[in-house]
């Protein structure tokens, strides 16, 4: 399963999306019909479907994940975990915190149940459960769960965390700016915005990064600034998931933008294609 992931991760990394889904399906077609090796190429389908906001698709194939490594006894399983994990992110995104913080807790407890409270897997809980509590608007639980999770990565210290780490900084820094603690938010977001710099190769979630740094922009003014760095994450959104939500929101925010510095064409002209996209999903 190795070189799968290694070859994953390299197809990931051209932003060729019809490559990816190819290169996963056919790896499903060659493996054992109910083996717990399928299992998890579902997940990794599933994800794949989240990211480029196929939101049907990927809960089938997230069912289908569940299902076999259920039929294999290992619904209590850090890997059966994993999947709940990225389930309940689909939920978030579609705007169901309470499902969703549902399923990160089931996720959380399972992990704790099997002692894998270490790595990559229970962080991630932490964090997606900061960012569903940020969206309910209770932003002391969110930045006290973000904190958590930053804290374990770097007790860890674990070589190849790094992405980890920026994707944590990222959810402090937008969980400060819905406190409205933009300093603390700015340090934050720089810092992480530096661990994604250094990377010899550009991040998936660099474009969110670009975004906090962008909200923090406009908030100080810095108009022209934060419509570059809204423009930057676009462009990353786009290579990597396709015009997908994500991409729709960042539109609107530079139709904001726009707006703030009186071109009320550009921001009309932005509210359309974010509108498209929408309803296109």
């Amino acid at each position: 399963m190795q070189q799968f992931y290694d070859e994953l991760d390299a197809l990931y990394s051209t932003g060729d999306r019809e490559a990816i889904e190819k290169y996963i399906l056919g790896a499903i077609a060659e493996t054992d019909e109910n083996s717990p090796e399928r299992a998890a190429l579902y997940n990794e389908l599933a994800g794949h479907y989240r990211g480029v906001s196929s939101f049907a698709r990927s809960a089938d194939a997230f069912a289908k994940s569940m299902e076999i490594f259920e039929a294999n006894g290992m619904g209590a399983t850090p890997e059966y975990a994993t999947v709940l994990l990225n389930l309940a992110g689909l939920h978030r995104i579609q705007g169901e915190a309470e499902k969703a913080i549902a399923l990160f807790h089931d996720a959380k407890q399972k992990l704790e149940n099997a002692g894998a409270q270490t790595g990559y897997a229970y962080v991630s809980i932490l964090n997606n459960l900061a960012l569903a509590h940020q969206e309910k608007g209770d932003y002391p639980l969110a930045l006290e769960l973000a904190t958590t999770a930053l804290e374990r990565l770097r007790a860890e210290n674990e070589s190849g965390n790094e992405h980890e780490i920026a994707a944590s900084l990222n959810n402090l820094a937008a969980i400060n700016i819905s406190l409205k603690n933009y300093a603390e938010a700015d340090t934050r977001i720089t810092e992480a915005l530096a661990v994604y710099e250094a990377m010899p190769e550009p991040d998936v979630h660099l474009a969110a990064a670009l975004t906090t740094k962008a909200v923090i922009l406009c908030r100080s003014g810095q108009y022209r600034d934060a419509l570059e760095g809204f423009a930057k994450s676009l462009e990353l959104t786009r290579r990597f998931f396709g015009e997908n939500i994500e991409y729709a929101i960042c539109k609107r925010n530079m139709a904001d933008v726009y707006e703030l510095l009186g071109d009320g064409e550009a921001a009309r002209n932005a509210r359309k294609e974010a509108a498209a996209i929408i309803e296109k999903q």
